[in-house]
């Protein structure tokens, strides 16, 4: 494991930490819009918390920002589209703070995370640096899900995006173990399925939209 980027990522969660809302770069919304009451507004303002659920690596590589070997944004919901979609309009909507997020390459090197304000995770380096595919786990209090597939990308939201196509809408078989990096197939956002903001007892997220919107479960 290379601690340096542990600690970065840790750092840049901790500096987010003291960004404000109704800043420059961070809007207030309705929950029917985020989830979170917030979501970016920055543009291209470097931040650990810019441009929440976007594929942060391809971003970085497209603009010539700082390279990130891997990163993405977790939701505190797991909702699939096109419902999803219904019940957050918005874009760019920032997730859920503090979930532990543990990740093995091919080479056995691990990385423990913790999500920032945006709900985000980010590992600094070249997308190279981590050897692919690797495994991805959650933790958020005694919610633990593990991600089926095996990625051979790092940029979670090249794929975890609900406006995304998936892949057999346009011609391709879907596959659980993808042999290209390219391969793309797109699904919900990487969310705490079941998660309770209030405590045992109380709604769940998903209940708490479905509720807001007036839909039925």
């Amino acid at each position: 494991m290379r601690s340096v980027w542990w600690l970065r990522s840790l750092c840049a969660a901790g500096c987010a930490l003291s960004v404000r809302c109704n800043d420059e770069t961070t809007e207030v919304v309705t929950k029917d819009v985020c989830y979170s009451e917030l979501r970016w507004v920055g543009g291209k303002r470097g931040s650990p918390e810019m441009y929440p659920g976007r594929d942060c690596v391809g971003c970085h590589l497209d603009n010539d920002g700082p390279p990130l070997a891997l990163g993405g944004t977790i939701y505190p919901y797991l909702i699939e589209r096109p419902e999803i979609l219904e019940l957050q309009t918005g874009t760019d909507c920032f997730g859920l703070e503090g979930v532990l997020v543990r990740i093995r390459d091919a080479r056995g090197q691990r990385f423990e995370l913790t999500t920032n304000r945006a709900g985000s995770f980010f590992v600094e380096g070249d997308p190279s640096d981590v050897a692919k595919p690797f495994s991805v786990e959650l933790e958020m209090g005694d919610i633990r899900p593990q991600m089926p597939t095996r990625p051979l990308y790092g940029g979670c939201g090249y794929c975890h995006d609900p406006s995304t196509p998936r892949a057999t809408d346009v011609g391709l078989p879907y596959t659980s173990s993808p042999t290209d990096a390219d391969y793309r197939n797109g699904t919900a956002r990487i969310g705490i399925g079941g998660y309770r903001p209030g405590g045992p007892g109380t709604a769940t997220v998903e209940e708490e939209l479905r509720s807001l919107a007036g839909s039925d479960p």
